[in-house]
């Protein structure tokens, strides 16, 4: 018989190992099955990526100890986009499996009887039929007659159990939930010979999702819609681009519901969760059947039911999630769109594989038959670039739907207005006049700012002195309420000093201004208004956050202060001003994107305003309101932004006119790690470029705890293979990691950072 082997993918950081399969085994094994496998000194899970008979040239070759699952945990085409992931990204398939797979699925243990104990069982379920005997109604009839004079209780639990039966043949199993009787009941009926009891696995329900009503859709959306299926046809992928509140979602609804009328599944990604609530209840309102939302924030064994679930199905079910969710098992998947595809949450950046979902989408469109919906009223400059190159079809909605349109935008100028006596409390006298009639009309405010705390820092008027993360460096962010100093990078938390620790003069003033403080002055100046307050700090969970949103959804709260939170997708009717209180710290960014994302931003937040009526008024308070980006982001004027933009990331080599890969090292020790990065850049130099690879440097955030960080960007440019460029980088990084010296240096590598 001939030998077998099995290329299997374990949940580390390495490529497919491979083992030996018992040849009389071998029927028990197919691709994707998940088995157990010893690595090292350990028994992991692992899933078979290839069967083959060639066998690997080195001499000892260990056996597979066995099936995890009697079913496949990755389809073939999960197994090709993992494959594709880790060869663009830059990591291993285990990385990969690591990152798909919910961790209950994937156990390790250091013994066989160990790992036997942790494989995941969906629980056992009890079933109930009628002893065989009884299986007749003439003798059916005869052991009914005789428990009615004297056991009434298991009399009535029969009928019971017969109603669940129905009009089902009389050997018909039911689930003993389905019983009102009670366990000893039900017991005594089973030792009597009445019923016999069977345990089985317990199945995640299923049900094939369809569309409950129909979608009244305006003439504008009905556009846009033939619009998309014209360019589906010549393409896989489409960017919508529709400003805000021009009603996308109900194009989403109404493809989504093409797809599941087809039997196909859809995935529907959204940059975070917890603040599309909203969302969820919609696609609850508009389809018959099961929604699955899947985020990392489910409990494990939550998150482990939903992905067997999908894995069973064929499809006709609609999948709505976070960035993870785009390696769930989605046969017969039909449809991927991503909402807000501009938002930086889409690409993981903490752990690899370091991939962006939206990115993933697009690969998955054009390599596994799917069709891809970008959309976005402020598409980032990568996903317009190849919508104008023609990659993807582009498809535009221009107007509002309903009554309402684009909000008036104003810029105030808060140097003039300070000069003039008219700001107080950090609002410019355009903004405080608006807010009042805003509240007198009975309608309501939000207010940006993208600082938290009181203060982003305190500072010593003598001698400078500022408070620094004794961790990361960075600047600790002052909270009034208890007079504490914090790192909003590692949580370092320190009592503020009352005299300067520097010169021991005076006291350490706070400077700028951060939501917290924005929250005492809005109160100071509209003392009968309510006011809340939407930031990391505020909204610690998904209760308290959610808890917040609905108070200012129902009108329970007047004024609505907050960071970047409040920017993303909502759709408030009773807003009828927003307020920008600073956008110069959006611009202030050491970050090529800058411009791009504070056009973004404030695009964004201005569309909060007016979205129900034609009341809405936007203020954006800057000291430079000449600024081209801000006066861009005022008239709305998308396509100006991107000319500018595009201008100077091509004269400087920037995506989308070129690919970057940046490589994070990091040490306990400076001088070591400086040596490293150093030599590292200097191979990466010699093999790629001088040009195109930077100098070793130290990112924005140089320290973490005791741990100091370097990085070095490779540009790949344009007409330039980026496999060859990557497969140079592997090369220097295969030496970095055999050298005798460097090898205990770190290397993270992030392609297409956000």
């Amino acid at each position: 018989m001939e030998e077998l082997y099995a290329d299997i993918i374990v949940p580390l950081a390495l490529g497919p190992l491979t083992f030996s399969i018992p040849p009389e085994r071998g029927e028990e094994f197919e691709v994707g099955c998940g088995v157990e496998v010893p690595v090292g000194t350990k028994i992991y899970t692992g899933i078979i990526k290839r069967i083959h008979t060639s066998r690997p040239p080195y001499k000892k070759i260990r056996e597979v100890m066995g099936v995890v699952r009697s079913e496949p945990l990755a389809s073939v085409e999960q197994l090709a986009l993992w494959e594709w992931v880790a060869d663009y990204y830059m990591c291993t398939e285990g990385e990969v499996m690591r990152a798909a797979l919910p961790a209950l699925l994937k156990p390790s243990a250091n013994s066989d009887d160990d790992f036997a104990e942790r494989v995941f069982s969906l629980g056992q379920v009890q079933y109930l039929s009628l002893a065989p005997e009884l299986q007749n109604e003439e003798r059916l009839s005869e052991a009914l007659d005789a428990l009615l004079p004297r056991r009434k209780a298991r009399y009535a639990a029969m009928v019971d159990f017969l109603e669940a039966i129905g009009n089902e043949p009389l050997d018909t199993e039911v689930p003993r939930k389905a019983l009102k009787a009670s366990t000893p009941i039900v017991n005594k009926l089973i030792e009597d010979g009445f019923l016999t009891s069977t345990q089985r696995e317990r199945t995640p329900e299923y049900y094939l999702a369809s569309l409950r009503h129909g979608r009244n859709l305006s003439e504008a959306q009905q556009k846009a819609l033939d619009k998309v299926h014209f360019e589906f046809h010549r393409r896989n992928t489409v960017l919508l681009h529709g400003i805000t509140g021009s009603g996308k979602t109900e194009l989403y609804i109404s493809l989504a519901a093409e797809a599941l009328a087809d039997g196909r599944s859809v995935l529907y990604l959204v940059p975070e969760l917890a603040l599309t609530e909203h969302l969820i209840n919609r696609l609850e309102e508009a389809f018959e059947g099961s929604l699955t939302v899947y985020h990392s924030r489910l409990t494990p064994r939550a998150r482990t039911e939903a992905y067997i679930k999908l894995s069973r199905s064929n499809g006709g079910h609609i999948v709505v999630g976070t960035r993870s969710a785009i390696l769930l098992p989605l046969p017969n998947l039909g449809l991927i769109i991503v909402d807000e595809e501009h938002d930086r949450s889409y690409k993981q950046e903490d752990c690899a594989p370091r991939l962006s979902a939206r990115d993933t989408a697009v690969w998955m469109a054009g390599n596994l038959g799917t069709k891809t919906i970008l959309g976005s009223a402020t598409p980032s400059l990568e996903s317009f670039h190849n919508a104008y190159t023609g990659k993807y079809g582009y498809v535009t909605l221009g107007e509002r739907y309903g009554s309402g349109e684009l909000p008036q935008v104003l810029i105030s100028d808060t140097l003039r207005s300070a000069k003039r006596g008219e700001r107080k409390g950090h609002i410019n006298k355009e903004l405080a006049d608006d807010i009042t009639n805003a509240l007198a009309e009975g309608r309501q405010v939000m207010l940006f700012q993208n600082r938290r705390g009181f203060a982003p820092y305190i500072e010593c008027p003598d001698c400078g002195w500022s408070a620094r993360c004794p961790q990361c460096g960075v600047t600790l962010t002052y909270y009034k309420g208890d007079h504490k100093l914090r790192c909003n990078l590692c949580g370092h938390t320190t009592s503020a000093p009352h005299r300067c620790p520097s010169c021991h003069i005076t006291e350490p003033q706070p400077q700028g201004f951060g939501t917290e403080k924005v929250e005492e002055s809005v109160q100071e100046l509209f003392p009968t208004a309510r006011i809340a307050r939407l930031d990391g700090d505020t909204a610690s969970s998904r209760g308290r956050m959610r808890s917040i949103i609905n108070a200012f959804e129902s009108g329970q709260t007047d004024i609505l202060i907050g960071t970047s939170l409040i920017t993303k997708g909502f759709d408030f009717e009773g807003v009828s001003v927003v307020g920008v209180l600073n956008a110069d710290n959006l611009l202030s960014r050491p970050d090529f994107r800058a411009d791009e994302r504070t056009f973004q931003t404030l695009v964004q937040i201005a569309g909060r305003a007016g979205r129900k009526d034609n009341c809405g008024r936007t203020v954006i308070q800057t000291s430079q309101p000449t600024n081209h980006t801000i006066r861009q982001a005022a008239a709305g004027d998308y396509y100006a932004m991107v000319r500018s933009q595009m201008r100077d990331r091509e004269a400087f080599g920037y995506p989308p006119f070129a690919r970057l890969v940046v490589l994070s090292l990091k040490h306990t020790s400076f001088e070591f790690l400086s040596f490293g990065a150093r030599r590292l850049a200097t191979r990466l130099k010699e093999l790629i470029g001088h040009d195109v690879v930077t100098h070793a440097h130290i990112p924005s955030v140089g320290r973490t705890g005791e741990l100091f960080f370097m990085e070095i960007m490779v540009r790949i440019e344009k007409g330039r293979s980026p496999s060859e460029v990557k497969g140079l980088i592997r090369e220097a990084l295969r030496e970095f990691a055999h050298d005798k010296v460097t090898k205990r240096i770190p290397v993270a590598v992030n392609v297409d950072p956000q």
